[in-house]
């Protein structure tokens, strides 16, 4: 498998880095790690520039990145042989024979339990969270049929705006793979990276290995971290770039190692990151300006000069390919303007970063406990009150939504009320610490970015993994103040064990990738809990489920069966019984083992699996080209799936749509290139309106007052009026016609 290329010149860059790791003060074990997250940096650099270079000249295909990470594995294998390098520099020891015989135990326990795991979920387990499947893995699909990483007309606008290098590294994967096997490596790889940097920042501040392995354990105990590892989400590879970028800030004042090269990593992690996450500028924005004010004070004049000269180079390099793009496209550069909800706040002011920043620590200590979060919502009005904002100021929320207080224990919302006590906690130790002066300037940092944050971007419910970045550097700063200044090391070690135990639950009772169970079952189970809400549609389409004693329970509203809030606690315990027993849990009951390949694809929507089989039970085989239109963030990536599946890999996905922004032209199809055209509806006749005549008359709507009578709103009583003789030149009518879809004249 051609894939293996990439990790043997993974590997090989590895041998190497150590090899030319000429300070002989740094021990075997610090040389490892840095040389590990050097050729970390990279791989995900030359992945970056394949799919830029070769998109110029729409060759973005297997045999082009096959022939180039050939050569990347020719040219390291040349440099081993000439350099003589042996493979006995990676042979030792894997644990310090110095370390107790309890730590040897807990750090066995965290590599099989743990680590192991995660590993063979991230490889074995597909991708299945929201985002991959609406643009994270859909886009790489796209650049790959397309050759080039250029616009494309889609619905799912995220596809073409957000930043993308982690897909530039997972379509590398991808490629040569022939599969998406590969693709949540990218995120566990960055784990461990984060791991090995967390020791290496710890051992620059001569924190010892059990101080190390606190830290370690603290990071993969929060459950965003090990969510997020096993996905294909950004957030832990962002968190990667920043925290290289903070360790090579931390050696380049150490004056202990080359400057010139601490600022080109800096550099390099700093712009890598920006491509990944625009959120790690905000982060590092102030270190940035404390660090040019200390060369100034210091008069490190060259320094400077150097630091501007290779930040400007990188950034330019690295990031003005993708803007430019934006800017030529979608007409900003950052494509911000087609999004149905701005990031950003509606008004940047003081009152409105207060009220996101009590939003953001409320959902970073909310629990699964409703009682619980009800309080902190109760909380969160009364401080609203005190600072004169509405909790639901439409500017401050995403999408203008109501702000509810809950957590989900998934990879985009989880926080962890354990964590934040441990940090709190962590900062008592300052006021006995002969270092105040110092702990506050770093204190006062978090402070600045955390506001920062607040400040320029309004609060959605995810936003706990954008603060992913700023929250592992936290923890790891309080670990070493925990370790530094508690003298009982008995301590230490129960709470390194509290947090392996800790960590089990993310790892095996993960919603969307259950070993043992889903937490939201089990503690379904437990309370007795029937289903809050029913679709109304699923239900229509298994008549089954349609049971009179089931809705007795329920109000149709807004056509789905909302709970009855009046239920006692016995109704509660019998509708459960009731629902269990006749399958409306089945779907959440399975663990990954009882599960197919392609159903491990729907843990999140099982139900999704039926329409989108029912769609293609009507695709002829025999026509392989499919215009797609799709909801806005619908779960793309499955119709890739399912036509790979129904096409046996012989299919061409695209949309000839005429989207809000311009598309490069050799990604733009007409209409008539494609064989297929359908919707997200199943259905066996449609009508087919061009984007720009509903542009163009958009205005031009009329009432149908029968609507109105039946409870509709304006709204979605209207139509678009379009003149009879510029409907018939350009409407398209298809219908369903012996097993093919047929165009009406």
């Amino acid at each position: 498998m051609a894939v293996i290329l990439i990790f043997i010149s993974f590997f090989l860059s590895f041998l190497f880095f150590i090899e030319i790791s000429y300070n002989e003060n740094i021990s075997q074990g610090f040389k490892k790690r840095e040389a590990f997250i050097k050729s970390s940096l990279l791989i995900s650099f030359l992945s970056y520039l394949f799919c830029e270079i070769y998109s110029l000249f729409n060759i973005l295909n297997y045999f082009f990145l096959l022939i180039s990470w050939g050569i990347v594995f020719g040219v390291s294998a040349f440099l081993i042989i000439r350099k003589n390098i042996k493979f006995s520099l990676i042979r030792n020891k894997i644990f310090n024979q110095c370390i107790e015989f309890k730590y040897k135990i807990l750090l066995w326990s965290f590599f099989l339990f743990i680590i192991t795991p995660l590993f063979l979920l991230a490889v074995f387990i597909p991708p299945n969270n929201w985002d991959s499947m609406a643009y994270h893995l859909p886009r790489i699909q796209h650049w790959i049929q397309n050759g080039n990483v250029y616009p494309y007309p889609t619905n799912i606008t995220r596809q073409i705006a957000t930043s993308p290098l982690s897909e530039y590294i997972i379509l590398n994967f991808q490629v040569l793979a022939s599969r998406d096997s590969f693709s949540n490596l990218v995120q566990y790889f960055a784990l461990i990276n984060i791991i090995f940097l967390a020791s290496l920042i710890l051992k620059n501040y001569k924190v010892n290995f059990k101080g190390q392995i606190f830290a370690i354990l603290a990071i993969c105990s929060l459950p965003m971290v090990l969510f997020q590892s096993t996905t294909t989400q950004t957030d832990l590879l962002a968190s990667f770039y920043f925290l290289c970028f903070i360790y090579y800030l931390i050696k380049l004042n150490d004056h202990k190692s080359n400057s010139k090269t601490n600022i080109i990593l800096i550099a390099i992690s700093f712009s890598l990151g920006m491509l990944t996450k625009y959120t790690v500028a905000v982060f590092a924005f102030p270190i940035i300006i404390y660090q040019l004010i200390k060369f100034l004070k210091e008069k490190k004049y060259n320094e400077i000069k150097l630091s501007v000269i290779y930040l400007a180079l990188f950034l330019f390099f690295i990031l003005v390919p993708f803007l430019t793009r934006n800017y030529y496209f979608l007409g900003t550069l950052t494509g911000d303007n087609i999004f149905d909800a701005s990031m950003s706040n509606a008004e940047f002011n003081f009152k409105n970063m207060a009220s996101n920043s009590i939003k953001h620590i409320i959902d970073f200590i909310s629990i699964p406990v409703n009682s619980y979060n009800e309080i902190l919502l109760l909380i969160s009005n009364k401080l609203h009150t005190l600072i004169g904002v509405s909790v639901d100021e439409p500017g401050n929320n995403w999408s203008g939504s109501k702000f509810v207080v809950n957590n989900y224990l998934n990879e985009d919302t989880s926080g962890s009320l354990l964590h934040f006590l441990f940090i709190i906690l962590s900062f008592t130790f300052i006021f006995n610490s002969i270092n105040k002066k110092k702990y506050f300037f770093i204190i006062l940092y978090f402070l600045i970015s955390f506001l920062l944050f607040s400040f320029v971007f309004r609060y959605s419910p995810w936003n706990n993994r954008l603060f992913l970045p700023l929250q592992l550097l936290l923890i790891i700063f309080s670990s070493y103040l925990f370790h530094t200044y508690t003298k009982n090391r008995n301590i230490l070690f129960i709470l390194n064990v509290f947090m392996i135990f800790l960590a089990i639950f993310p790892v095996y009772f993960n919603r969307a990738k259950p070993i043992l169970g889903n937490p939201f079952y089990v503690r379904r189970q437990i309370t007795y809990s029937p289903k809050g809400e029913l679709d109304s549609l699923i239900l229509n389409s298994n008549p089954s489920l349609r049971n009179i004693n089931l809705l007795y329970y329920y109000n149709l509203i807004n056509s789905n069966y909302i709970l009855k809030t009046n239920l006692t606690n016995e109704q509660r315990k019998t509708l459960f019984l009731f629902e269990d027993s006749i399958g409306i849990f089945d779907a959440d009951k399975k663990t990954i083992f009882q599960k197919t390949e392609l159903e491990n694809y729907f843990t999140e929507n099982p139900n999704v699996q039926k329409n989108i089989e029912s769609l293609f039970e009507k695709l002829p085989k025999n026509k392989n080209r499919i215009d797609l239109r799709t909801e806005y963030d619908s779960y793309e990536y499955l119709i890739w799936i399912y036509s790979k599946k129904h096409y046996n890999n012989n299919f061409y996905i695209g949309s000839s749509q005429e989207v809000g922004y311009n598309s490069f032209s050799k990604n733009l199809y007409p209409a008539n290139y494609y064989y297929i055209q359908f919707s997200d509806n199943s259905t066996t006749e449609l009508l087919w309106y061009p984007y720009r005549i509903i542009e163009h008359y958009k205005n031009n709507r009329v009432v149908w007052e029968g609507l109105k009578k039946k409870g509709y709103t304006d709204i979605q009583a209207s139509f678009i009026s379009i003149p009879f003789e510029v409907g018939i030149k350009h409407i398209q009518h298809w219908k369903f016609i012996s097993n093919e879809w047929q165009k009406i004249n």
